[in-house]
């Protein structure tokens, strides 16, 4: 009986890690969404990004004419997920859902082989494009 007692234990342990480990991830997460704004003045590629992260930079660029723009692989260089943050002033008047839409159409061949997208999507203010 107390070798049930043990596994009972055990499990009970094997339970509150993952709760312990998703709020360590929460407030990483939050940290990074509440930090310095990201996004670069839209004239060219910026030479940071790889190969993969230009050409998400490039088709989001022809697509919605940006006045900020951020894109980076997440994925840890496999190129498989991608944060984007892009502040457009095709945006204005729509909602997060149809901004998240818009940015997805664009990219609708490339999301096709990627496990997720993070998406931050703003309307750009009138006077600020």
């Amino acid at each position: 009986m107390s070798g049930l007692r043990g596994a009972a234990r055990r499990v009970d342990v094997l339970l509150r890690l993952p709760t312990r480990t998703t709020t360590r991830f929460l407030v990483q997460r939050q940290r990074f969404s509440t930090g310095v704004r990201l996004g670069y003045p839209v004239e060219g590629i910026p030479e940071h990004l790889d190969e993969k992260e230009a050409g998400v930079f490039e088709k989001l660029r022809e697509g919605l004419s940006p006045s900020r723009l951020d894109v980076k692989d997440i994925s840890g260089g496999c190129g498989s997920m991608y944060a984007v943050e892009i502040e457009s002033p095709k945006f204005r008047g729509l909602t997060t859902l149809k901004m998240h839409r818009e940015v997805q159409g664009i990219l609708a061949e490339e999301i096709k082989g990627w496990h997720g997208i993070q998406l931050k999507t703003k309307a750009t203010p009138v006077g600020e494009e």
